[in-house]
């Protein structure tokens, strides 16, 4: 065999091998992927059967809304613990026999007629919540909102 000959059989294997190794590591981090995205189906699923996934809103006096999409709850946690989950505990309150009073979320207090109501969404309207927000057991996929008004309004 020639020298040109030799030359292009030595580019050729190497080309070989490199789309043979090529290929070998594309198929593993692809069989890698496929186990992980099963695992990760399998986690989520055990994660929902054990909480909720709700949305919360925080909407200040002054219009400013803040969000807290998709929280996840354990099952069976109130509208009060999932608030101070979502705030860092920052949901300050009065205890009364009927529940708690909430005064201040975030360190925002009302001032004069303006308190902290809790509301639930019901599909078409903003509902005031008849209970104490630590009696009201929240359920997968509702939305609530803490709304800082004078009562008269809603979020």
């Amino acid at each position: 065999m020639s020298t040109k000959g030799n030359m292009w059989f030595t580019l050729s294997l190497v080309l070989t091998c490199t789309t043979v190794l090529a290929s070998a590591t594309a198929v593993y981090y692809y069989l890698h992927y496929s186990s992980s995205e099963g695992l990760y189906a399998d986690t989520v699923a055990a994660l929902d059967s054990l909480t909720y996934s709700v949305r919360i809103l925080l909407e200040y006096s002054n219009g400013t809304q803040q969000w807290y999409n998709q929280t996840r709850i354990p099952i069976g946690w109130s509208f009060m613990q999932a608030a101070n989950k979502t705030t860092g505990g920052k949901v300050l309150g009065q205890r009364y026999s009927f529940g708690t009073f909430v005064t201040s979320i975030n360190g925002v207090t009302g001032s004069g007629p303006e308190f902290w109501f809790a509301y639930s969404w019901n599909g078409k309207n903003w509902v005031l919540l008849e209970i104490a927000p630590e009696q009201y057991t929240l359920r997968q996929g509702e939305i609530v909102a803490w709304y800082l008004n004078d009562g008269y309004k809603t979020p």
